[in-house]
């Protein structure tokens, strides 16, 4: 899918203007909204209406993961095709997050293209690396839906296209948000497997190399529920592994 699919001629025309002035492509995104510990995109422009958007690729923090793990950068004068995929991933973490709060699901690529056009240079293209998603719906049900996403890799100052990448994900609900509605419905184990959820989750959010410092305590939580009483907001934040926004 490319933009003259889904916008008129004049319409591609504003949503080049717009880029253009978007003031937060030269900020770095958040943890949380890329769902990585090392963000390397912008912060994410939407076309109005649309399930369009852009973000601006930092280079210089995309390079500091290195695919052969034998030096601080990537050694190689260009993109790794894993360096593609990471900019993809975050792209489409970010945007998802406008359209709903993805700290609620999960999702599986069951499968993933990637076409090369041209080498992206590390130094050549300094002048600005874009990348871009379409973002489709393609099936939905009340247990899981679908998404097809399709990307594109600009060079901004050539304004050419240096690579695609297509991706179908496919999202279901957390399991921990599974038992808080089984609560509610009146299921009478679902607390008890919530609190085995909530002790295992401490463990993970502890064995993170940077773990988080303002998590709401486990034990409030498990008391709470053990109490007849569903703290949605503490949990949210507690299964989350990054801050969640102020």
């Amino acid at each position: 899918m490319q933009l003259k699919d889904i916008l008129t001629p004049n319409e591609i025309d504003e949503y080049h203007r717009q880029w253009k002035n978007f003031k937060g492509r030269y900020k770095l995104n958040s943890p949380y909204n890329t769902h990585s510990g090392m963000p390397v995109i912008s912060e994410v422009y939407q076309f109005p209406s649309k399930t369009l958007f852009k973000a601006r690729v930092f280079q210089e923090k995309l390079r500091g993961f290195n695919p052969y793990f034998i030096a601080n950068e990537c050694h190689s004068p260009f993109w790794h095709s894993l360096h593609y995929l990471i900019v993809a991933e975050q792209l489409y973490h970010a945007s998802s997050n406008l359209l709903r709060d993805n700290s609620k699901l999960f999702g599986k690529d069951p499968d993933i293209k990637l076409k090369i056009r041209k080498p992206t240079f590390w130094t050549v293209h300094r002048a600005g690396i874009s990348v871009e998603l379409i973002l489709e719906s393609l099936r939905k049900s009340k247990d899981y839906f679908v998404e097809r996403g399709n990307f594109t890799i600009y060079s901004d100052k050539e304004s050419e296209i240096l690579a695609n990448v297509t991706a179908l994900a496919f999202w279901q609900e957390r399991a921990y948000i599974k038992e808080i509605k089984a609560i509610k419905a009146g299921d009478k184990e679902a607390t008890s497997r919530l609190i085995r959820k909530t002790e295992r989750q401490d463990v993970w959010q502890k064995r993170l190399y940077n773990p988080r410092t303002n998590l709401p305590d486990k034990d409030f939580l498990i008391a709470q529920l053990k109490q007849g009483k569903i703290p949605e907001s503490e949990l949210h934040d507690f299964f989350s592994f990054w801050d969640m926004p102020k």
